[in-house]
């Protein structure tokens, strides 16, 4: 069989070296729909890369809000069975239910609070302390993000160990307001995280049930995943059970939805590229066919078959598919080459110095999978466009053939 394949090739490279300027001709136009493709797909592949990166830099990615969702008409409350199902998903490092309020402070500051157990505040939060330390169980002790600690202390005054009077207002049956009132005592302050816990108090998660809030459920479930790699599988898991999962992961996924439209909408305009080269083989070897039809019938007189005919004129095809697709994937690598050479300083000049951290980026990503996609398509592009030629040539018959003089 190795064998065979090999006598083909051969007599495939000396049929095109007969022709060298068609074949070349030829051949750049395959190559250039596969540079096309190779290049959009990683210029493409190199944008979402960044843009992940950037994300996955800025926010906390493995942290995950689960909230309740809403099935039809229905809200799926979080209750303390979903909650520890939610928990026990696969990937899961650390969760904890969590209870969700405002109120307000005598100097009519607006706070919203976070209730969440002792434990799971160390083992879902990560917290990282300014000042002081987190609280214990059952207590009136609270935390404070850092701006709003900041806030506190700036217009109210108010200090790590100083009481801290929080009003919550309700109302009666007569649509009365009533002003409850509760003294906690802030016990430490977070370092700056970048995310929303630098607005919030956080408190005992029995502190905060006992405000009033959610008094069907919980307001929602904290999820710590074991790894960025397991972000994705667990808020799909939430999703099954009926609720909604939050986090900086959903900025990674909007990410991929648009990249994704790019890339699909630049891949259709490079393939019209690699199209036009597909025709350009097949009208090269309906040519070849007709050119040779004298020499086709003297050996299909002397013994070849149909189908030793179709395999020589599709191995010219698949030579032809293998330059391309080799010569293709070099210029695309040189044009991912310049883009990441010129495209860092084109930006900056453009758009100033907050493009500046792409100097020492990949704006275009090539990898081998995409490469070898460029030259899978070239080679079975090629031999499709030579179906015909060689199903005509096929059929020729050998004493007409000979006697056509071509």
């Amino acid at each position: 069989m190795i064998a065979r394949l090999l006598e083909f090739f051969q007599l495939a490279v000396r049929q095109l070296s007969r022709r060298r300027v068609r074949v070349v001709l030829t051949v750049a136009g395959i190559a250039i729909g596969v540079a096309a493709l190779v290049g959009t797909v990683a210029l493409g592949e190199g944008i979402r890369t960044q843009a992940v990166e950037a994300i996955r830099s800025q926010s906390d990615l493995t942290l995950i809000e689960a909230l309740p969702g809403v099935e039809g008409m229905t809200v799926q409350l979080i209750t303390p069975t979903r909650a520890s199902a939610a928990g026990g998903l696969a990937g899961v490092d650390a969760s904890s239910p969590v209870v969700r309020g405002t109120c307000a402070t005598r100097g009519q500051t607006y706070v919203r609070f976070v209730g969440i157990s002792s434990p799971g505040l160390k083992t879902v939060l990560h917290p990282a302390y300014l000042k002081g330390s987190t609280f214990g169980a059952g207590s009136r002790d609270v935390v404070l993000g850092a701006a709003l600690g900041e806030k506190l202390q700036r217009y109210e005054g108010v200090r790590t160990g100083d009481p801290l009077v929080l009003i919550r207002r309700t109302y009666d049956a007569r649509g009365s307001p009533v002003d409850e009132k509760v003294t906690v005592v802030p016990v430490g302050i977070l370092e700056e995280r970048g995310d929303e816990y630098d607005q919030v108090l956080l408190m005992d998660l029995d502190l905060a049930l006992s405000l009033g809030e959610d008094d069907e459920g919980y307001s929602g479930v904290l999820i710590r995943a074991e790894g960025p790699e397991q972000v994705f599988s667990v808020a799909e898991g939430l999703r099954e059970f009926g609720l909604s999962p939050q986090g900086s992961f959903e900025q990674i996924e909007a990410v991929n939805r648009m990249m994704d439209m790019v890339v699909i909408f630049l891949g259709i305009f490079a393939g019209l590229s690699l199209a036009v080269g597909g025709l350009m083989i097949a009208s090269t070897m309906i040519t070849s066919v007709y050119e040779r039809t004298r020499e086709i019938g003297i050996a299909m007189a002397v013994g070849a078959s149909e189908r030793d005919v179709m395999e020589l004129i599709l191995s010219e095809c698949a030579v032809l598919g293998c330059i391309g697709g080799v010569c293709g994937d070099l210029l695309g690598v040189g044009f991912a080459a310049m883009l990441n050479t010129l495209g860092g300083p084109f930006l900056i000049s453009r758009f100033g110095d907050a493009f500046a951290g792409l100097l020492d980026t990949e704006i275009a990503l090539v990898t081998w999978p995409l490469l070898l996609a460029g030259f899978v398509l070239a080679v079975g592009l090629s031999l499709l466009a030579g179906l015909y030629p060689a199903w005509t040539a096929s059929c020729l018959n050998p004493v007409e053939a000979i006697r056509s003089g071509r």
